[in-house]
This record gives C-alpha cells, sequence and structure tokens, in this order.
C-alpha cells in the first residue's frame, strides 16, 4: 500500500504538532498527546521501514578493509611513503618512513585527570603529558596541524606542520624526487 506524499506531510505536521503541544506543562491533555505523538512516529517508521527494509549484508567488504588497514599498519619494517604537496597540488617530493606519520596531539596516557573525591559533581582537568608539559585543554588543538614521522632510512625524527600530504605503502609512478637526510 502506496501512502500519498500530502499524507505523510499532514502526519509529519500532526507529530511536530503534537510534539509541541506535548512541551507545554500546563497542558492537562500532556501525557495523552505525548503518546499520539509517540504512535504517530511510530506508525511513519513503521511504514518506512515496509518501504525500504533493512538489507542484510552478507560480503562485509568495508570490513575486510578495515582489518586489511590494521593489519598493514601492525606490519614491522616496513616503508611508507609521505609524499608532500604543495599548495598549487604538485608534489614537491617524498619521504620514505618507517611508518604512518602521527599526530602530534597523540598521547599515550590520558589527556585528563578526573577528581570526584569530596567534590559535588566531577571535574575534570586536563592533565600533564608523559613529558611534563600541558597541552590544549578545554577543546584546545593548538598543536593538532603537525605530524611526525621516523625516515627509514637514518631514524630521524621528521615533523610537518600545515603540509598537505597523503601517503602509500608502496611508491607510486609520479613524478616525485625522494627527500634524504642528510648524513
Amino acid at each position: 500500500m502506496r501512502i500519498p506524499m500530502k499524507a505523510v506531510v499532514v502526519l509529519l505536521l500532526l507529530a511536530v504538532v503534537l510534539t509541541a503541544a506535548a512541551c507545554d506543562d500546563n497542558n492537562p491533555d500532556d501525557q495523552q498527546q505525548r503518546k499520539q505523538s509517540i504512535q504517530t512516529r511510530t506508525e511513519v517508521f513503521g511504514e518506512a521501514e515496509a518501504k525500504y527494509p533493512l538489507p542484510h549484508p552478507k560480503n562485509f567488504p568495508l570490513r575486510q578493509a578495515l582489518v586489511e588497514f590494521t593489519l598493514r599498519e601492525d606490519l614491522l619494517d616496513h616503508p611508507w611513503y609521505v609524499y608532500i604537496i604543495a599548495d598549487t597540488g604538485n608534489i614537491l617530493g617524498y619521504y620514505v618512513a618507517k611508518q604512518v606519520p602521527v599526530n602530534s596531539c597523540t598521547f599515550l596516557s590520558s589527556t585528563e585527570n578526573v577528581f570526584t573525591e569530596g567534590i559535588e559533581g566531577t571535574v575534570v582537568l586536563t592533565a600533564p603529558s608523559l613529558d611534563g608539559i600541558y597541552y590544549g585543554g578545554g577543546g584546545a588543538s593548538a598543536g593538532c596541524d603537525e605530524w611526525f614521522f621516523f625516515d627509514g632510512a637514518t631514524n630521524a625524527m621528521i615533523k610537518i606542520r600545515g603540509v598537505k600530504f597523503f601517503v602509500a605503502d608502496q611508491p607510486l609512478k609520479l613524478q616525485a624526487e625522494p627527500i634524504v637526510v642528510q648524513q
């Protein structure tokens, strides 16, 4: 059975009106209106599910890709090619890294201290990082556009900031020169 578009619009408007009326605590029919609103939404959702039922996937290719992604990043002694892109879109060159670039805002420990003892409610404060420095806090993200990795040949630490880049786990057939660490 196909419901005309006008009927769907009317039902949705009715649901909005009933919901708005239900928010008025002075309305004596408050409970009944809420029940009707919930019932209307349930009916409309049932019609939507009937028209477009949930699929039952069998192959899960996105999950397979995430597993492969995780396994690749878990490899040791595997080169990663970090291509640096100019603002013009040209490739400036590439590094051969020991691992994918890591964001400088990634930490090995919690970045929050949570206090609950002796205080009304819970207080969450910024905690110092393992290097003894407080980073950001309160939603700040000052250093989060900085990435680092280690050069595959020399183990030199490379930090890049404000630079566009992309990463591949195999060299790409592009016109790009390697960026090497001077020894």
